[in-house]
């Protein structure tokens, strides 16, 4: 046996009650033993005292954008349409070490604060390639956390051709209108991908197809891209009908919506990931369920961007899978899951009157762990505390405020902690954060490196161009027009 966890309380989604005094046997980066009967150890055992310590599974961030950990607290008050136009909208775009740096910001605050599993939907601003997904990629690598890095990509901008229509006297040179990528030239890059990177370091680094959206590609990379994912046994991960813009101009653009397309395509099957699906109707969200695809819920950033409210009660009565993620930091500011459990805990009670169809501490706590693990395709081996399963393992102190006094253990996880009392993580069996502190990279150096970096790069960033700009007021004419009429749905 590799670590030997000694004498904690057990807190598994897939069981109703914490077990005491459990003993906990890793070994090659699983678990092998669960037992309350003493464990003898081996000589060379690290050997990890449980009492005082709830032990939980690692929770999993299940869609993020690295990138945006730069961007923390550069919006305020845009909805999505208008910051998108902002980060994508200037010729600014991030060197092979900011790249690497973000990514480790943001890693370095998941494991302090019990994440030990993202899924990163990456992009860049301009064309993709190899480097950049190699600099993410050895990121992760080197901080020890498990990732899926779903490369993030645009061919086809169906979207701003309704705006184009309306307005033809617009630039088409502005980001938005000439897709830096053809949906053949993704398709061998994400090939060469995963050839390079996927299952790697014992599994721990995995890949995954990341279409950006339906009204952002063409059906030949969505097509392609759930091909790759079948050839690799992996998943797709992208966005769905995350604005009501966007579903608008999906069903304008199309005659039916997204997820109604995607179904056509052969794309929505199990393996599928869908974030946001905010603006769903019911038959979408039956064609969802019937797919076994899984919905990501992106609570803190669908509010602070005003998209509305995604209809999980809904999707979770007819047994659907529901996800839970942070979403990127610059629409949300942080990767603390804590915080997004607890604001999904909270928002979706103003949404039905009827209390019994709330959703509980205990379901909120499997969206972000068991539920999670099926985007990552690690469902059954990732995400709760058993035989066999990968040992991704968080120890939290239960002296502290948060757990005192210890009343309900889910309900005190979801709504009373913040992460603060994180004190051991575990990763695929090796420990990478040991009383509040991580050892696999040096986190005062690089976040400092970071700092200074950013600071001067921040003011090379340019302003929009008089194109972007006159590109920015037609979208705001287009959205305004969109928000006012009436639609299947209503999610404000």
């Amino acid at each position: 046996m590799d670590i030997l966890i000694e004498n904690a309380q057990l807190l598994s989604p897939d069981q109703e009650h914490m077990l005491e005094g459990q003993n906990v046997v890793v070994s090659n980066g699983r678990i092998v033993r669960v037992t309350s009967d003493p464990v003898e150890p081996e000589p060379e055992t690290r050997r990890i005292p449980g009492r005082g310590r709830l032990m939980i599974p690692g929770l999993i961030n299940a869609h993020s954008h690295s990138p945006e950990n730069l961007l923390k607290g550069r919006y305020e008050g845009l909805p999505l349409e208008f910051w998108l136009s902002d980060i994508f909208g200037s010729s600014f775009a991030f060197t092979e070490r900011e790249i690497y740096l973000s990514a480790m910001i943001g890693a370095i605050e998941m494991l302090k604060t019990g994440t030990t599993a993202v899924v990163d939907h990456f992009w860049v601003n301009g064309k993709l390639g190899r480097t950049a997904l190699d600099s993410v990629m050895n990121a992760y690598r080197e901080v020890g956390i498990r990732a899926a890095v779903a490369p993030l990509v645009e061919d086809q901008h169906r979207l701003n051709a309704l705006i184009l229509a309306e307005n033809p006297d617009l630039s088409r040179e502005v980001y938005g209108v000439s897709p830096p990528s053809s949906a053949d030239e993704y398709l061998d890059l994400l090939d060469d991908f995963f050839q390079a990177w996927h299952l790697k370091h014992d599994g721990r680094l995995r890949c995954l197809a990341g279409p950006s959206g339906v009204q952002w590609c063409s059906d030949r990379l969505l097509v392609g891209s759930i091909e790759l994912a079948e050839r690799y046994d992996t998943g797709l991960h992208m966005h769905v009908e995350e604005t009501k813009l966007h579903a608008v101009a999906c069903r304008e653009l199309l005659g039916r919506s997204a997820v109604a397309h995607l179904a056509e395509l052969g794309v929505l099957k199990e393996r599928a990931s869908l974030a946001h699906c905010v603006w769903v109707d019911d038959d979408d969200i039956e064609t969802i369920v019937e797919a076994d695809a899984t919905v990501v819920h992106n609570p803190v950033c669908n509010l602070k961007l005003g998209s509305g409210f995604a209809p999980i009660l809904e999707i979770l009565g007819r047994g659907g899978h529901v996800a839970l993620a942070c979403d990127g930091a610059a629409s949300n500011d942080s990767q603390i899951m804590f915080e997004a459990m607890k604001t999904a805990g909270l928002m979706h009670t103003v949404r039905s009157s009827d209390h019994r169809r709330w959703v509980s501490a205990r379901r909120i706590f499997q969206m972000a762990t068991v539920e999670a693990a099926k985007v990552m395709r690690l469902q059954g081996e990732l995400g709760s505390i058993h035989p066999g399963a990968l040992a991704d393992l968080v120890l939290l102190d239960i002296h502290t405020p948060a757990f005192t006094p210890l009343n309900d253990p889910y309900q005190q996880l979801v709504f009373s902690e913040t992460g603060s009392s994180v004190r051991t993580v575990i990763v695929n069996g090796r420990v990478v954060l040991d009383d509040g502190r991580l050892l696999t990279v040096d986190e005062g150096d690089l976040l400092a490196e970071a700092n200074e970096l950013w600071q001067a790069r921040r003011r090379q960033i340019p302003p929009l161009s008089p194109e972007a700009m006159k590109f920015e007021e037609a979208l705001q004419r287009f959205r305004e027009s969109v928000l006012s009429r009436p639609f299947v749905v209503d999610r404000f």
